[in-house]
């Protein structure tokens, strides 16, 4: 959480400086003589693609925290003496979901695919600013597209490092009560359950609603709702973080779309 805290802080910057400089008179009139360049059609484009892909992780992370908040729910009518926590997971789920056959886990899943298909057409599709062109590009205008493209660029570390928090390799099925409460009892240190994968409880785990049955005793069920608020929290700065960073790109794409339809 560390270093994507340093990376948020990062891009903000950039970001912050990528429209302040879009701000610029000099830059804007820059801008206008050299619409019509392939470049230009493709930085207007960029802005649009790092919206939607923003956008959809947002989704992806607000739907983490509600899947989180049915755990946490569940566990605190086990804690009072529910007889069925597999029917308490049951009836509060297909409350969230409307009775939908789609959960809440697979339209996360299809939201991660999208990012990470997102993702691959980002990299795939860089600026086609070649060295031949530099030579004819207004100083002002260079310092813009450089500024531009590594906004791009941090913008893609972010969001892969929120995916890599929240997806993991396919997980191996838990067989036992056993073997799942040594998985939910292996964190030392509760506040970095994202940082270490090795000392820490995988997604896969959180995100298997029914093997949260096998929690059978108090201090197993608290130890649970623990590890829960944790990731609920740690889920909450990410939002937090997120929507600044989208604020940020509706500027970006704003000032692009005014100059250009100057």
């Amino acid at each position: 959480m560390a270093t994507l805290s340093l990376n948020f802080n990062a891009l903000r910057d950039l970001q912050d400086c990528a429209n302040g400089i879009l701000s610029l008179p000099v830059t804007r009139q820059a801008i206008i003589c050299n619409r019509k360049e392939k470049w230009v059609d493709e930085v207007s484009e960029g802005s649009l693609r790092m919206l939607d892909l923003c956008g959809i992780t947002r989704d992806v992370m607000l739907l983490a925290k509600q899947h989180l908040q049915d755990l946490q729910s569940a566990l605190r009518r086990r804690t009072v003496g529910e007889s069925s926590f597999s029917s308490s997971l049951d009836n509060n789920y297909e409350n969230v979901t409307g009775g939908c056959d789609t959960s809440v886990v697979k339209k996360m899943k299809k939201g991660l695919f999208k990012c990470l298909e997102g993702l691959k057409g980002m990299k795939c599709d860089p600026f086609s600013l070649s060295s031949s062109s530099l030579s004819h590009v207004d100083p002002n205008l260079l310092v813009v597209v450089t500024v531009l493209r590594e906004v791009r660029m941090a913008t893609i570390s972010v969001v892969e490092s929120i995916l890599s928090l929240m997806s993991t390799p396919k997980a191996k099925p838990i067989l036992n009560k056993k073997s799942f409460i040594s998985k939910l009892m292996r964190v030392k240190r509760v506040a970095n359950v994202f940082e270490d994968e090795d000392e820490g409880v995988d997604a896969d785990t959180f995100f298997a609603l029914h093997e949260y049955n096998l929690c059978e005793n108090v201090s197993e069920i608290q130890t649970a709702n623990k590890r829960l608020e944790v990731l609920e929290g740690a889920i909450e700065g990410l939002e937090v973080e997120l929507e600044c960073m989208f604020r940020r790109l509706i500027q970006t794409r704003v000032s692009l779309l005014n100059i250009l339809n100057h």
